[in-house]
């Protein structure tokens, strides 16, 4: 089921000389590489045996849904905001030696989050084949999320087409690998965003949802 949304008039948006701005860029994006602490997360995934990824996915997605410019993507040459966005994130099928990418669906329930989305990545996982498209979303009302799980980085970027508003209107999110540091666990999350929609408070402000839900993790799920 396709999920609702409305369309912004440019011209009585408070962001239009921005967005009209940055929509002439080949590619409007930028991100922030931001420490998180993860310590949380780490422990109830330990102690409850769940998944680590779909646990932190949860505390992104659900974090960056509750920020409004998050919701916005441009499509089609207009202006959208989602009543809510779904995250899609890229599975290892091992033994194909290679990568796909899933569609889930976002719930603010967080078993019912957890259930559905864990379902799909172990179903994908053991997938005889690989979709002949990469990514074939044409309303573009999902977050593009991955891992790097095998290392700990500084910075990243994110491969983005040029001169493609609709693509590059999407988030990227990616984190690393977590370390432990004095007894705490940590990871970095790249976040990147067309300027065209996202400014930089509202990015700032979407780390700091996210660090404070991380940290208030057991109490959140409930």
């Amino acid at each position: 089921m396709a999920i609702k949304y409305k369309e912004i008039n440019p011209n009585n948006w408070n962001r239009y000389s921005a967005y009209k701005w940055f929509s002439t860029f080949s590619n409007p994006t930028y991100g922030f590489n931001v420490k998180i602490d993860v310590t949380n997360i780490v422990k109830y995934s330990k102690k409850t045996k769940t998944s680590f990824f779909i646990n932190f996915m949860y505390v992104v997605n659900r974090s960056l849904n509750e920020i409004e410019p998050f919701r916005l993507r441009i499509v089609k040459d207009k202006i959208r905001l989602y009543e809510y966005i779904d995250p899609t994130w890229t599975v290892r099928v091992e033994h194909l030696d290679t990568f796909d990418n899933a569609r889930g669906k976002y719930f603010k329930e967080y078993d019912k989050y957890y259930k559905y989305n864990k379902e799909i990545t172990e179903k994908m996982k053991k997938q005889s084949e690989i979709k002949k498209s990469y990514n074939d979303g044409e309303d573009y009302s999902d977050y593009y999320i991955t891992c790097i799980p095998w290392l700990s980085y500084l910075s990243m970027s994110h491969p983005i087409p040029d001169n493609d508003s609709s693509s590059s209107s999407v988030p990227r999110i990616c984190w690393d690998k977590y370390i432990e540091e004095k007894g705490r666990y940590n990871l970095i999350l790249n976040i990147t965003v067309s300027h065209a929609l996202v400014d930089g408070k509202s990015l700032s402000d979407a780390f700091n949802l996210i660090q404070e839900y991380t940290n208030d993790f057991e109490n959140i799920i409930k």
